[in-house]
């Protein structure tokens, strides 16, 4: 998508991307357009504006070679912006000109003048000149709220691109086949598709010792990485920490828990914190499949794999780390049995993810359909929950189970499954069809029930 602008390079063009640090935006960038002529302007994170605009200065003169431009003195973006567009009306005479402004929310100090003054020198100069200007960042909630959404820019933007983590599949040839897909899929609950995190791997070692390595070492990467991204995102704020961390410890919050946690007055506050961490991709609120838009029954979870683990291990560990001499040993931080329920949760989240894939290896990947979670109200513990369902347009309800654990499933399970049933609302008499997601196997007792429509192993659904 980003390479089509090379094929129309008599136009202007004006993208905008955004995602989570560290999973591989500027790289994507710099590699799409490697061939072409390139500009690029890097925020500074945590300055004012004044030193935004002396380091726009600074990079100005460095790629114009005028370093007169060092000198001047003014807090007027739209008079900087305009050294640019004259700067760039020469350069693109000849041929076009990639115009990569990084972290845009940094070089804004994440206030709206510079989009403000963007969108004046956009509409006249730069939109009349053979430029394709990307704004790049990640802090999400800034990129939307202030640039996609914003008036200035409205009807501008020809292309609109979220980074996404990546997928199973998509990381499987880095580690196979020197670690069981099992191991992958332990890597992904810590790590997510982040290219940056999976890159810290040594695929010889397995995945105790790594996360031994990465994450429970005084040295470790990921013992301070969430210190870095959270800072980047949300600064000193108390109240986005705090929501983190009950959604650790209740992983289906719902909004009251959450703004009693918080200490915050029914209002728009709670509101704005939540569409942030949403936006920045830590958190994710959904409704009970069959009922999508019921806005009192909302419940909340923590979506990043690596923020959940460490608000479960590696927060109340940290201390304990630091201070730590010798080798580092999981068990010494992290029960067994701790592990095991975080595996459960982590697990489900993997499939929550790969609806997509699930549906094709079940064989109605063509058939429209909804996927999500269903649940019922009840705080007092008499409410119910299926791990995943598909609502089919075929008149079919797929309803899964989701097991990670170390023993084979047993048929104990038919009996688990059938109360959830029994429990799920079938107003429309919808055929219903059982699957069972295993991490270990089955047991031959459960085969020869014949209960399940299908059992997905890993080695089946991720092959």
């Amino acid at each position: 998508m980003l390479r089509d602008w090379q094929n129309r390079t008599e136009h202007s063009y004006l993208t905008v991307i955004y995602g989570r640090r560290r999973i591989g935006k500027t790289r994507l960038v710099e590699e799409a357009f490697q061939d072409a002529r390139m500009i690029k302007f890097e925020g500074l994170q945590g300055q004012p504006s004044s030193a935004q605009r002396q380091h726009f200065l600074n990079q100005l003169a460095e790629a114009s070679g005028r370093h007169e431009y060092r000198l001047i003195k003014t807090s007027d973006w739209i008079e900087l912006l305009r050294l640019l567009a004259e700067f760039t009306r020469e350069q693109t005479r000849s041929q076009p000109l990639i115009l990569f402004f990084d972290e845009f929310q940094w070089l804004a100090a994440e206030r709206t003048r510079l989009v403000s003054s963007l969108k004046y020198v956009w509409d006249n100069l730069l939109s009349h000149q053979r430029v394709h200007l990307i704004l790049c960042g990640s802090v999400s909630s800034f990129l939307v709220k202030k640039v996609l959404h914003s008036k200035a820019l409205y009807g501008r933007i020809q292309l609109e691109l979220p980074l996404q983590p990546l997928s199973v599949p998509e990381i499987q040839g880095v580690f196979r086949p020197q670690r069981s897909i099992r191991e992958v899929i332990e890597l992904y609950m810590v790590m997510g598709g982040v290219p940056q995190y999976l890159q810290m791997v040594d695929p010889t070692r397995s995945v105790r010792l790594n996360l031994e390595r990465l994450c429970f070492s005084p040295n470790g990467y990921l013992l301070r990485e969430f210190d870095r991204i959270f800072a980047s995102h949300f600064g000193t704020s108390i109240h986005y920490r705090t929501v983190l961390s009950t959604l650790a410890l209740k992983p289906y919050a719902n909004r009251a828990q959450l703004q009693k946690a918080c200490r915050l007055d029914s209002g728009g506050r709670l509101t704005q914190y939540l569409e942030d961490l949403e936006l920045a991709g830590f958190v994710d609120c959904y409704n009970p499949v069959d009922k999508p838009l019921a806005r009192r029954i909302k419940r909340y979870r923590i979506v990043d794999p690596y923020v959940s683990f460490y608000f479960r291990f590696i927060k109340p560990a940290q201390s304990k780390i630091q201070r730590l001499r010798g080798q580092p040993s999981l068990g010494q931080f992290v029960t067994e049995k701790k592990l095991a329920v975080w595996r459960g949760l982590a697990f489900e989240h993997v499939c929550q993810q790969h609806t997509d894939l699930i549906a094709e290896k079940l064989g109605f990947g063509a058939v429209s359909h909804q996927a999500g979670s269903w649940f019922s109200r009840g705080d007092n513990g008499s409410g119910s929950q299926i791990d995943l369902m598909f609502v089919r347009a075929d008149r079919v309800i797929t309803l899964c189970e989701i097991k990670f654990q170390d023993a084979r499933i047993g048929k104990s399970v038919v009996a688990e499954i059938e109360r959830k049933r029994t429990r799920f609302p079938n107003p429309k008499k919808m055929t219903v069809e059982t699957v069972l997601i295993s991490a270990s196997g089955v047991t031959d007792e459960l085969l020869k029930e014949g209960y399940f429509n299908r059992i997905l192993e890993l080695e089946t659904l991720f092959a």
